[in-house]
């Protein structure tokens, strides 16, 4: 790999013998969508079996999408998760999602449609529903049975793992957690393949698409490709039998003919990209390029096995390494990189929301909020920049300055507007404050207006950019050439003491030349802030702080400010919860005051174990042996007793935990 600096038009690529872009007759732009994955993952951690989305909570957040993002773009509404009915049709396509719904699909598109949006649909086409002994079900315009087309593997295949989605790590069968799978094939994996050679086969793929565009569903999610084309996972291991490189183009290619004679979105979820994605590159709109979005937050966006790729999928395990590498392969009639769902409310701050969604709209992909009307808190925001959204508009794709994600120079990208305004994404990926700089000539670019789409504010008249940004942070700006009067203003940013508790905590000090007033935030630490007056959580670390001033019309806005503090508190750093209602996966708790608390836990009713940690994976400190709703935990650290709860009866519990006083609280919540 190497790095460059290049026109905006040719940007630095990597150099390898199938880096030639595959052009498409493209007609869409990475859509703007809600999915209703969130539902589905959170029941899923918290063991749940049953955990598809019912129709009175897909109607609450339908109306919330349409009430408060719909006029931005937002208008499809995605069911994610393969849905646990076999009501078919009598060409052996699903009607509904769950067999508790009153309501099939045709229901819900033709209810999405009165109210201007679309309904898009998780499913693969590859997938057969009908019994090996069924004779009713036919292929569509034929008298071949359905069931004639099952792939059935060679006898001497070995046995595919038991799949069990509770230990299954990313790759999770969705909404199948601790229960038996529906339409499970045993001794092929979960799933019960075509075979793509069989009479009928193509009539059968190519079917499906048209089954749900007849319906008015523009968008199909196809999921699960690795395990059709190797029977491999690199989590589960063996998990059915491979298929050829020539049967998995055949169905691709099928795929893709359908989508185009019947205007639908072609997302796929799952796919090897093998060979630099010379397939998936060919055939779909988008693919994904990274693991399932799982729990959100930071690590999942940046950190989570961070400049480690994979042979297989998921190639990269986060999006801001699979966007960057992959950023290659796409552009305007190319594919379009998927980022995964967005899980806006497990960030920590503003600062690192504001990156999530700058990055995903940079490069290009699809925005799919999955955060829902109840979780969503007042984080909307981040979903709600028009001037970044513009972008999405105007079919926008930036590329960074090297796709090597080992480099820093990568967290810098840029792009062309169709109307010829560039953008320039400075991000930060780091875990301490970094300088970013670009010199517009090394982009083709001379001197601009230059305007941050944050702030919505001018920062004036600029031939370069140079800016600190804090950990986690980003800033994105628009090149234009045009005249700007506003007058430059610089901030002036005083150091901040360090704070040991329990002192007073600090009082933040800037100035503008322009003397208007100064903002300021939190970025990242142990803080938050109210007006100039900190306050530390109890938690040690150091706090970024981000001092801003957005100008007036006369002044230009600043370029923020960054300062940092040592704080020194009696509170961990982090804290999670595991139990068995959990299977003993982590949920990570939030300080409260001096309470660690996490709420919304489903408890089944009777004897429960569990543990507080510090960190996700008990590598460091934990707490357990409390017995009873209320109670002192001791340090368990190496193999101590767990903590006993017996619940009273199911439903969902809170749980408060000082780390001081390692007092708990369980309570039940109505």
């Amino acid at each position: 790999m190497r790095t460059c600096l290049k026109s905006l038009l040719t940007p630095c690529l990597v150099a390898v013998a199938a880096s030639q872009g595959i052009a498409q007759t493209d007609p869409y732009k990475p859509p703007l969508y809600w999915s209703t994955y969130e539902y589905n993952i959170i029941r899923q951690h918290i063991g749940v079996c049953y955990n598809y989305i019912p129709e009175y909570e897909l109607l609450a957040n339908i109306n919330w999408v349409n009430a408060n993002l719909k006029n931005l773009g937002y208008n499809l509404i995605e069911v994610d998760g393969w849905g646990d009915s076999m009501e078919l049709n009598q060409n052996g396509y699903r009607t509904t999602h769950s067999r508790l719904w009153e309501h099939d699909y045709a229901y819900w598109s033709t209810y999405l449609r009165s109210l201007g949006m679309r309904l898009g649909v998780y499913t693969n086409p590859l997938w057969i529903h009908v019994n090996p002994s069924d004779t009713q079900t036919k292929v569509v315009g034929t008298n071949i049975n359905v069931s004639s087309l099952i792939d059935t593997p060679p006898a001497n295949a070995p046995p595919p793992i038991s799949v069990n989605p509770t230990s299954s790590g990313d790759s999770s069968p969705k909404g199948a957690n601790a229960c038996s799978i529906t339409g499970q094939s045993p001794g092929n994996g979960a799933f019960t393949w075509v075979n793509v050679d069989k009479p009928g086969a193509e009539q059968y793929v190519k079917g499906y698409i048209k089954y749900y565009a007849d319906m008015g569903v523009p968008f199909i999610r196809v999921d699960f490709l690795p395990w059709y084309e190797t029977g491999f996972d690199h989590y589960l291991g063996h998990v059915g039998t491979p298929h050829t490189r020539a049967q998995y183009e055949t169905a691709l290619r099928w795929m893709r003919e359908a989508c185009d004679q019947y205007g639908v979105y072609l997302s796929i979820a799952m796919a090897n990209m093998y060979n630099e994605a010379e397939l998936e590159r060919k055939y779909a709109h988008s693919i994904r390029i990274d693991e399932d979005v799982d729990y959100g937050e930071w690590w999942k966006l940046s950190d989570k096995d961070r400049g480690h790729r994979f042979p297989e999928w998921s190639q990269w395990a986060n999006a801001f390494d699979g966007f960057t590498y992959w950023s290659y392969i796409s552009g305007k009639n190319r594919v379009r990189l998927d980022g995964d769902f967005i899980r806006i409310n497990t960030f920590m701050t503003d600062s690192e929301r504001r990156t999530a969604i700058s990055i995903h709209t940079i490069a290009g992909g699809l925005i799919s909020p999955t955060d829902q009307y109840n979780s969503i808190d007042n984080e909307i925001w981040a979903y709600q920049n028009t001037e970044l959204l513009a972008l999405n508009a105007d079919d926008f794709v930036g590329h960074p300055l090297t796709n090597d994600p080992s480099k820093e120079v990568s967290q810098i990208w840029t792009g062309p507007m169709s109307n010829g305004d560039a953008i320039v994404g400075l991000f930060n990926r780091e875990s301490t404050a970094r300088l970013r700089t670009l010199s517009f000539s090394d982009i083709g670019v001379g001197t601009v207006a230059v305007r941050d789409l944050w702030q919505h504010a001018d920062l004036g008249l600029m031939n370069s950019v140079s800016v600190v940004l804090p950990p986690h942070g980003s800033m994105v700006l628009r090149l234009t050439p045009r005249a700007t009067t506003c007058r430059p203003q610089s901030i002036t940013f005083n150091q901040i003491p360090s704070w040991i508790y329990p002192a007073p905590p600090p009082t933040l000090s800037a100035s503008a030349s322009s003397g208007l007033p100064v903002v300021f935030e939190v970025a990242l630490g142990p803080a938050t802030v109210d007006g100039n007056q900190l306050h530390p959580t109890g938690q040690s670390g150091t706090a970024y702080v981000v001092a801003k001033q957005a100008g007036d019309g006369i002044a230009c806005a600043a370029i923020p400010q960054v300062q940092s503090f040592n704080a020194s508190g009696p509170h961990q750093t982090d804290m999670f919860l595991f139990g068995t209602f959990t299977s003993w996966t982590p949920l990570r708790m939030h300080l409260v005051g001096d309470q660690w608390v996490a709420h919304r836990i489903w408890i089944g009713a009777g004897a429960q174990q569990y543990k507080f940690a510090n960190t996700n994976n008990f590598s460091g400190t934990d707490w357990g042996s409390g017995t009873g709703l209320t109670g002192t935990a001791t340090v368990t650290t190496g193999g101590g007793a767990n903590g006993q709860l017996n619940a009273p009866q199911n439903g969902f519990y809170s749980v408060s935990f000082d780390d001081v006083t390692r007092q708990y609280l369980w309570q039940q919540e109505l």
